[in-house]
């Protein structure tokens, strides 16, 4: 697949290009390579790599919609949760998902970092310009959006957000900038994916007859980091 990409330069030029990746997570991991942080790619990625679809790698992480993790969310209160898998409505779950959570949160800041939400998968967030990213500094200062009528798994998803807004905040007074900590969050997406795939291929080393063992333990790690367990 063919992507174009919109970029500033150092001198708020702006530029455009192209790029051949797989998906658009592809097309910006590449991107990330080159030493460019596009504030916009632009084509439709193959069916297979939409986080709603089934096949492939995104089938496996999808089935994160179906796991009861051990340590579970409580009460659906409004307090500040570490990154894990969402769980309880899938219908609720897949809606947000397909649209990018549009129209649950009042700000751009808070919908990016809920495509981060969700330890290991393939991060997917709004598509905005360098102004709009801009302006996160500012948004992080406004308090998140809680509703009345927000659903149990929209009030999750926001606790989560709650926790990595005041990570974002922690990164930016050690220092840090906006755009440093944005390329770590896909850095640390990447990782976590890299992880579970290579829990995937330890247990398919694994004897059959160590199998059910390396699952528990495996679970175990996985559990830990919020990734989605193996069924």
């Amino acid at each position: 697949m063919k992507y174009k990409y919109l970029y500033q330069t150092k001198d708020n030029e702006n530029r455009a290009g192209f790029i051949d990746a797989r998906d658009r997570a592809d097309a910006y991991a590449k991107l990330r390579k080159q030493g460019i942080r596009p504030y916009r790619v632009i084509g439709d990625d193959p069916v297979r790599w939409q986080p709603w679809a089934v096949g492939g790698v995104v089938a496996a992480l999808a089935t994160a919609l179906a796991v009861t993790l051990a340590v579970a969310f409580g009460g659906g209160g409004h307090a500040p949760q570490s990154r894990r898998q969402l769980t309880g409505d899938r219908a609720v779950i897949s809606a947000g998902l397909a649209n990018g959570w549009e129209g649950v949160f009042a700000t751009n800041l808070d919908r990016y970092l809920a495509a981060y939400a969700q330890p290991g998968w393939i991060a997917l967030p709004p598509e905005l310009d360098a102004a709009a990213i801009d302006a996160f500094a500012d948004e992080l200062a406004r308090p998140l959006d809680y509703r009345d009528g927000d659903a149990p798994e929209v009030t999750r998803l926001k606790n989560i957000v709650a926790s990595m807004r005041a990570e974002m905040a922690d990164y930016l007074a050690a220092g840090g900038t906006v755009g440093d900590y944005l390329d770590f969050l896909e850095e640390r997406q990447d990782q976590e994916r890299e992880f579970r795939n290579k829990a995937l291929e330890a247990l398919a080393r694994a004897p059959e007859s160590l199998r059910a063992r390396a699952v528990i333990n495996l679970n175990a790690r996985l559990r830990d980091m919020g990734l989605a367990e193996i069924e």
